[in-house]
């Protein structure tokens, strides 16, 4: 596929194709003015001095508009406002001649003045036009600049009017002085040779050969202005002709200077272009990236062919087709705003776009290239690096499943080898006591076994636990649901555990909103639930605290409130909390004995309902966890009654070590 040009491209050939047509149109009307002239005049029995001024006054005519039109190529072109004021000072010249106001009625005399040399109105003018050129900071030359056709229009009618005017009623006595003559070549000497001395330091600085030219055309005019006080003196022939030729090389130099100008443009142009194609086969045909131009008005000016494909799967796609993809891609990214200002402030923005919609991650470069007509204009590259960072994570991940599961696999062993160790005491003691026949045996049992049985219950939890991991990976955890009193079974859950916590001096309280209400659920998973986060409260709570557990019913969910008086959790610890093997408090000297499992296994409980639990934690203050679990029933079912065991509740209880010393 051909790419398809941007709008400057379709705009600067716009310009040519008009200048184009000027070209030929004002060609035409040299030839025209050429053929007319040689037409009118070849019967004419023309002297030798005729001849010769129709010759003089038809090739000045034609160099003096090819000159103009030169300097309005260039200006086209190049856009610089000095080379347009310069071109209407060429414009009033090239009339002046047409006129027959320079450089012919000098001839008819056998001595200069300015009545015949030069008519001072439109010499002013083309002064003024000079000046204005040299004057950056001048209002006029803003005028100008900012009305061009009105400008051209003004330097015709005031050259021609004018011209006309002081050429036809010229009588005065000052004119005709050599004085005056003499004073005003000066003037004019000085005009041309300062306007050119500082156009060839502009043109150095600025490296703009035309500016270089324009300085040697206008410096011979300063050349014919000293010529002319020489002449004035021997006003012969010669001198006259050497006026003349003077003006030819003027003009001559701007045409030139212009041509060679355009063949060094056209030689850059090639180069450019060449770099160009190749810089467009790397663009659209770019595999791996992105890529395409758009205004900050979100206009899309060039997409290439992975652009293309990835939205239509075809490559032949208007580029305005994606102007509206654009814009809607750019607000919900919400990322606008930063980098147009980021543009403004620095030219480029780099940063990472999210589409959450399609879930995908943009990794996204933005640069400015250009400002056109009012319009800046953004190259953007991006890739979708989706699969990358989710690779990443899913490796990240698995580094930090490693590193806790290592983790947990030495806490394990650490909670499995404290009870072990302890069964392992008291049957030593046990086999001391049945070898010594003094004691009593039932006696001594009496004393230790609360120790196993405690012990073995923690073992239990353990082991109950793990087994819970993993059936939550193997994804065969289920729920047994029915219809309960979820208000019933988190009070009885919660009164279970009144006498384990005023083991600790903590107060535990229940409130509701209502006194009964039936949802689907299944109660063992809540109990566990319950009690885990009972358990944990207790642990991390100081003596002569409370424990506060609300069950409050809405329209859409049932909230389950355990509210503790403890430690609190970190706000770094608390995004992690849920997560499978981690403690706050990882060291093996902690204060309270558990694995780190069991808040992952209430959240898989919870979520196998559907519901959610979350936790709002102050250090030092308490923790707050909330169950929410959706306010539904299962139709055309009756309401099931659940008792709660208390040996549940001493195996959950079971690692609260204060409990082990009543």
């Amino acid at each position: 596929m051909v790419l398809k040009q941007s709008s400057k491209n379709r705009y600067l050939a716009e310009k040519e194709n008009k200048l184009f047509i000027c070209i030929v149109i004002v060609t035409v009307i040299i030839l025209s003015i050429l053929i007319g002239t040689i037409t009118i005049n070849k019967n004419n029995d023309f002297t030798y001095l005729e001849s010769t001024l129709t010759f003089i006054k038809t090739f000045n005519i034609i160099l003096s508009l090819l000159a103009f039109i030169s300097c309005v190529i260039s200006y086209n072109r190049l856009k610089k406002d000095n080379i347009f004021i310069i071109s209407l000072m060429y414009l009033a010249l090239a009339i002046g001649i047409l006129l027959g106001q320079i450089d012919y009625l000098t001839f008819y005399y056998e001595e200069i003045k300015l009545s015949n040399y030069i008519v001072v109105s439109t010499s002013l003018l083309r002064m003024f036009l000079l000046i204005i050129t040299i004057s950056p900071k001048s209002k006029a030359r803003s005028v100008i600049v900012n009305n061009k056709k009105s400008s051209i229009i003004f330097v015709l009618l005031y050259t021609l009017l004018l011209g006309i005017i002081e050429h036809k009623y010229n009588s005065s006595i000052i004119y005709n002085s050599n004085n005056f003559f003499i004073i005003y070549n000066m003037f004019l000497t000085v005009v041309y040779s300062v306007v050119s001395v500082k156009l060839f330091i502009s043109g150095l600085k600025e490296k703009e050969y035309l500016y270089v030219v324009l300085s040697s055309s206008i410096f011979m005019l300063a050349l014919k202005a000293m010529y002319a006080i020489y002449g004035i003196t021997t006003p012969s022939f010669y001198v006259k002709l050497m006026s003349v030729a003077i003006t030819y090389i003027c003009f001559c130099i701007i045409i030139v200077g212009s041509f060679i100008e355009l063949y060094l443009y056209i030689s850059k142009n090639k180069v450019l272009n060449n770099n160009l194609s190749v810089f467009y086969n790397l663009t659209d045909n770019n595999k791996h990236t992105c890529m395409f131009i758009c205004t900050d008005e979100g206009k899309v000016l060039y997409t290439n062919k992975k652009v293309r494909e990835f939205y239509f799967g075809t490559y032949d796609v208007p580029n305005n087709y994606f102007d509206a993809i654009l814009k809607t891609r750019m607000y919900e990214s919400g990322k606008r705003d930063e980098i147009l200002k980021a543009l403004n402030e620095t030219g480029v923005w780099r940063g990472i776009i999210k589409i959450e919609e399609e879930n995908k991650t943009i990794d996204c470069t933005a640069q400015l290239i250009s400002e056109f007509r009012d319009s800046k204009e953004i190259a953007v590259s991006y890739m979708d690096i989706s699969e990358e960072i989710k690779t990443e994570l899913e490796l990240e991940k698995l580094k930090i499943y490693d590193k806790e599961k290592s983790e947990f696999i030495a806490n394990m062993s650490h909670e499995l080898k404290t009870p072990l160790n302890i069964f392992y005491s008291t049957v030593q003691l046990l086999d001391k006591a049945a070898d010594n026949e003094c004691s009593s045996f039932k006696s001594i049992y009496k004393k230790y076994n609360m120790s196993l049985h405690t012990n073995c219950k923690r073992m239990l939890r353990l082991i109950n636990n793990i087994m819970d991991v993993s059936k939550i990976d193997m994804g065969i955890l289920e729920a047994n649901f029915g219809n309960y009193d979820i208000v019933f079974l988190v009070e009885e859950v919660t009164l279970s555990v009144v006498n384990y916590a005023l083991s600790k001096s903590i107060n535990v309280q229940f409130d509701t909103n209502i006194e009964e209400h039936i949802i689907k659920c299944d109660p063992s998973m809540i109990e566990r639930a319950i009690l885990n986060l009972l358990s944990n409260a207790i642990k991390f709570s100081e003596e002569n605290k409370n424990i506060y557990v609300n069950v409050v019913v809405e329209s859409k969910v049932v909230k389950i409130e355990v509210i503790d008086e403890g430690i609190g959790i970190d706000d770094n610890s608390k995004e992690f909390i849920f997560d499978r093997f981690v403690q706050v408090d990882k060291s093996f000297n902690r204060m309270n004995e558990g694995s780190g499992i069991g808040l992952s296994i209430v959240k898989a409980m919870v979520n196998l309902h559907g519901g959610q639990v979350l936790v709002d934690s102050k250090e030092n203050e308490g923790s707050i966890f909330t169950i929410l679990l959706p306010n539904k029933i299962i139709h055309n079912s009756e309401m099931k009654l659940y008792d709660n065991d208390t040996y549940n509740t001493e195996v959950e209880l079971s690692d609260i070590y204060e409990i082990l010393n009543t």
